[in-house]
């Protein structure tokens, strides 16, 4: 690695000369450091956005309706979800589209990246032409859906006045511009929160707006494994054991000064990856904890009556359900004890 012996020979002929050089060096960091890291936003913005953040529907109800579409952003409200999580992608002439996926081919009626497709050629698209559901008890008919834009989304959540959480997976400038425009335009200062994976795209939104609340998504392993159980290597041989360290790296960076450092007013965490002591450690450091994706009763109530902090799930009806539940357990029966009490001794554990 002739690059790092080159750095290493400079620092040696440095300190032979004239030692007190080298003094400086941690304090240029320190003042890099210090000049570009983003500020968190206003804490009124944030209280007001997370005090009316409590349920989330993870790309609407997708198992009533076609995830990432407005039938199902509907539906979601009316199960009770106080918020919806969505996708945002890029199309070939720079419009932001709701999609999760990189390609068309997996959920609609077209095939090919969603980069290859103007707005226009999207005006085909069945977002419903592979949708089963899954869901019983929901009566209206699944057809056809259009793919929204992410403007026609804001607007009819404003209009219906249901919190927005921003899944964006894109670097672009277009992107980062529309979403600040967005946010001045429908004044989602305390109404929307934008998220991603990826540290380099969330300094980005920040440093481009400071008032847009932002979220760092997390989960053991993500830049090495496809999965959250960690079976599907996303590499091979040594790259995949040099992901693996960084993911190792990317997590303990994330547990201490990531969030810091980016501004972020929130770690959107796996619910594998959750604890009563990690969230502890967070609210010490004034960063907001949600979790993803919670899809078990149990857990639902352990997050949101325990330990206090919001989901996001496939099933928002599930919120419904669940206060049918604390009202029984008001009575001398009391369901809730006897279904959650395997749950108790995870908040002790640390996520390591």
């Amino acid at each position: 690695m002739p690059g790092v012996a080159s750095i290493f020979t400079l620092l040696f002929i440095l300190y032979e000369f004239c030692p007190s050089v080298l003094l400086f060096i941690p304090i240029g960091i320190f003042v890099v450091v210090y000049g570009t890291k983003n500020k968190r936003c206003d804490p009124r913005d944030v209280e007001r956005f997370f005090a009316g953040f409590r349920v989330g529907g993870h790309r609407g109800a997708p198992h009533s309706f076609p995830e990432n579409s407005l039938a199902g952003f509907a539906q979601a409200k009316r199960d009770g979800a106080d918020l919806i999580e969505f996708d945002v992608a890029m199309t070939k002439d720079g419009k932001a589209v709701l999609l999760h996926d990189d390609d068309l081919d997996r959920t609609t009626n077209m095939i090919g990246p969603i980069r290859d497709k103007t707005l226009k050629e999207l005006d085909n698209v069945n977002v419903a032409a592979r949708f089963v559901r899954t869901k019983k008890g929901v009566l209206a008919e699944v057809i056809a859906e259009k793919i929204p834009t992410l403007e026609e989304t804001v607007r009819w959540s404003v209009e219906n006045d249901i919190r927005m959480l921003f899944d964006v997976k894109d670097t672009d400038t277009e992107l980062v511009d529309i979403i600040a425009y967005l946010f001045e335009k429908y004044d989602l200062y305390d109404k929307a929160i934008v998220c991603s994976f990826y540290p380099w795209v969330v300094y980005r939104i920040k440093r481009g707006n400071q008032r847009i609340l932002t979220g760092l998504t997390w989960r053991q392993k993500y830049f090495s494994f496809h999965d959250v159980e960690n079976k599907r290597p996303r590499y091979t041989h040594l790259k995949q054991h040099l992901m693996e360290i960084i993911d190792y790296i990317h997590v303990f960076l994330l547990k201490t000064v990531t969030p810091w450092y980016l501004g972020a007013d929130l770690l959107l965490t796996n619910n594998l990856d959750i604890s009563q002591a990690f969230v502890d450690q967070q609210r010490r450091k004034g960063v907001k904890v949600a979790v993803w994706t919670v899809n078990d009763m149990a857990e639902l109530h352990w997050m949101l009556h325990t330990l206090n902090i919001p989901i996001l799930t496939d099933h928002p009806d599930y919120i419904t359900k669940l206060n049918h539940l604390d009202k029984l357990s008001e009575s001398e029966y009391d369901p809730i004890d006897k279904i959650v009490q395997f749950h108790v001794h995870s908040s002790e554990i640390e996520v390591n």
